[in-house]
């Protein structure tokens, strides 16, 4: 699979954030925020293609941190990049995660990025964690995010990325 990712456009950002996930996903949902559609073009956001259809982002840096929780502990070692992923509700559950993460990584290493990787992922985000863990991510520790429903976030990080060999990006 021939992966292209480029700089998110403003024509992406429209599309992503009116992505609907279904529950108990429906918390990623930006339900066309403006400030969403603002952060998707002026930050560190890439979008991903397969076949020139848009099926994901992601993002680096304290963009991929929680908002809000970036003096927390288990974000301040700097021998890990932290990276945050979307991908397309169409594609979600259909055996597509391990490949795009890879993808997304895979960028990263491309951009130079020598070191670990770190992301978080909401707790109760079994198939996500699944693929994270497929790849080698381990959890280091959770952060909380609402004390009186228990939500949390888990922090999980990765030394040593092994690329999917079938996982290429476009020149």
């Amino acid at each position: 699979m021939i992966y292209q990712v480029q700089k998110a456009d403003f024509a992406a950002a429209l599309k992503i954030v009116d992505w609907n996930y279904p529950v108990p996903y429906h918390v990623y949902n930006l339900h066309g925020s403006a400030a969403a559609l603002h952060r998707l073009v002026q930050g560190p956001y890439y979008s991903v293609f397969l076949g020139g259809q848009l099926i994901g982002f992601f993002c680096y840096g304290e963009a991929a941190q929680l908002k809000g929780k970036k003096d927390h502990d288990l974000y301040q070692d700097e021998e890990y990049l932290d990276v945050g992923l979307g991908m397309h509700p169409s594609w979600c559950g259909k055996g597509h995660g391990q490949a795009f993460v890879c993808a997304c990584l895979l960028f990263a290493r491309q951009q130079a990025w020598g070191k670990g990787f770190r992301l978080t992922v909401a707790s109760n985000n079994h198939r996500a964690r699944k693929v994270y863990t497929r790849l080698g991510f381990q959890p280091v520790g959770c952060i909380p995010w609402d004390l009186e429903s228990n939500s949390h976030f888990e922090v999980m990080s990765l030394d040593t990325f092994v690329p999917v060999p079938e996982v290429a990006l476009a020149d």
